[in-house]
């Protein structure tokens, strides 16, 4: 990479880090819940291939916290979830729940996920957040 596309991608990126750190802007700012902020916080983020910071951590059915709460708040977004089943579904606990409504986005969008496998990576979180923030 030449030095001046090489600074100006650490540009990029430094600019993008530090305005989701202040929550001026970034496509993860406008979180109603917090949740993905908190799970950010907490595993750090990484870049999808679509340009779209997400948390750097994979779920799976077991696991627990923030960032299921994120992803779960994602799949109400996008009307994976009945927005009515919110309070009882947002719960932090990567379950049976959690697991049909993750097969279904998968399923229904198996180029950009990577297919249904359950395992929400790099692939699924990076087309799940930009349709949640839609």
């Amino acid at each position: 990479m030449k030095p001046v596309r090489r600074m100006a991608t650490r540009m990029g990126v430094l600019g993008a880090t530090l305005l989701m750190a202040t929550g001026l802007a970034a496509p993860q700012a406008s979180a109603e819940s917090g949740y993905l902020a908190a799970c950010t916080a907490q595993v750090g983020t990484r870049w999808a291939s679509n340009g779209w910071p997400v948390p750097a951590v994979d779920l799976a059915r077991g696991s627990r916290g923030d960032c299921v709460r994120a992803l779960q708040w994602a799949l109400v977004r996008t009307a994976f979830v009945s927005s009515s089943d919110a309070p009882t579904f947002i719960d932090g606990d990567f379950g049976p729940k959690t697991e049909a409504a993750v097969l279904r986005f998968q399923s229904t969008y198996p180029q950009q996920t990577g297919g249904p496998d359950g395992i929400v990576g790099v692939k699924t979180w990076g087309y799940l957040l930009p349709a949640a923030e839609g």
